[in-house]
């Protein structure tokens, strides 16, 4: 999927040229990525997913801690044991310019944009060879509520469009995709799912989750050609924001720190630049100590509590609704395959050129996961 993303964002000013219009300009900015590894179990893991990724055609190093400090050297590789390095293929984009390329892009080929707050679903009674009076007269009255909602048919979307004193109208559709985002578990549950017997039973795990990113100025630290984008095993992460020495950082909370977290309080916290941040930046690049924070932010993530993947594919039971969601920091990524694959879902029925089948909601009924070892940020 990445690789996909790479290739079209290299082309961005091709695919989303509006006639007569200039290209747009998504502003991509390369550099490597560098994960590390601070025991011989997670070499391990690390060299692992590194011979992954070169089967498939990904340029990526996999370097011990002496090569590290050889193409690094204004770094502190104490406690490394190795780590992988990008050679290609890698860096940062602008992702409101992609946003609004694709959206101008689409509404030239006959898109159509309507703002609004879904509030609901619209069904249709499946056939059946009994009525719903049938179903009370036989069981109880909450068995009987639950049967019947298992029989409805998702038709189309209760949508409330973002005007003054507009009432909630529905809009019917062959097909919905839930791309709510870290509101994707809410929408679902709209649905149903969650609340039901049988396949309805099982809740889509997708969680809101606050993050907080902060901007700072490092004048003593390398420029963007010499500086890597890495992420500490710390949690902590970091990379240049633009040509001069400016960078993005924050840090990935735990578990345990995300249930104890007002996810809903966008409040920037700066004691947490200071005390969790800084330090292990100092620690791992001793050129951060002169530092000026410039701004900070908080956003929300779509995050899937079950195993921190994806979710992508149509419900098991309400086959219209196709989910596309959990994607985490990694939206601007990943955004762009998922699109390609529901794609083929749509008019192939298959997915032809990636199977995305594993990130499904089968795995989550089955009590699988599938976890992402160098997922960062």
């Amino acid at each position: 999927m990445s690789l996909f993303t790479s290739e079209f964002l290299r082309h961005a000013g091709e695919h989303l040229q509006i006639e007569d219009n200039d290209p747009p300009d998504i502003n991509i900015l390369p550099m490597g990525f560098m994960h590390l590894a601070t025991t011989n179990e997670q070499a391990d893991q690390l060299q692992s997913s590194w011979k992954m990724q070169i089967e498939k055609g990904a340029r990526v190093a996999f370097w011990t801690k002496d090569e590290l400090e050889q193409n690094f050297p204004f770094m502190n590789f104490d406690g490394i044991v190795a780590g992988t390095y990008g050679l290609e293929n890698e860096g940062c984009i602008d992702t409101w310019q992609l946003l609004a390329a694709l959206r101008e892009k689409n509404i030239t080929l006959g898109v159509t944009y309507l703002k609004g707050e879904v509030e609901g679903f619209q069904y249709r009674r499946a056939t059946t060879d009994y009525t719903f009076a049938d179903i009370h007269g036989t069981v109880d009255t909450e068995e009987a509520d639950s049967e019947i909602h298992s029989r409805k048919q998702l038709t189309g979307v209760i949508v409330r469009p973002e005007m003054h004193c507009a009432s909630a109208r529905p809009i019917q559709a062959y097909r919905i995709v839930n791309a709510a985002g870290p509101w994707a578990g809410d929408i679902a549950e709209m649905a149903g799912i969650g609340k039901g017997p049988g396949l309805m039973s099982v809740p889509v795990p997708i969680k809101k989750r606050k993050r907080t990113t902060f901007l700072i100025h490092a004048p003593d630290c390398p420029d963007l050609l010499d500086m890597p984008a890495f992420f500490d095993p710390s949690g902590v992460f970091c990379r240049p924001n633009d040509m001069g020495y400016n960078f993005v950082c924050g840090r990935v909370p735990t578990k345990e720190e995300d249930r104890f977290t007002n996810h809903d309080d966008l409040t920037v916290d700066y004691n947490e630049f200071y005390e969790k941040v800084w330090p292990v930046l100092v620690k791992r690049i001793p050129l951060f100590k002169n530092v000026k924070v410039i701004n900070g932010w908080a956003q929300l993530n779509d995050v899937n509590i079950y195993d921190d993947a994806p979710l992508l594919g149509e419900h098991l039971k309400h086959f219209s609704l196709y989910t596309m969601a959990g994607f985490g920091s990694y939206g601007p990524q990943m955004a762009i395959a998922a699109g390609r694959a529901y794609s083929e879902r749509h008019y192939d029925d298959a997915y032809t050129s990636v199977n995305l089948r594993k990130f499904d909601m089968r795995r989550i009924m089955h009590g699988n996961r599938t976890f992402e070892p160098l997922k960062c940020f």
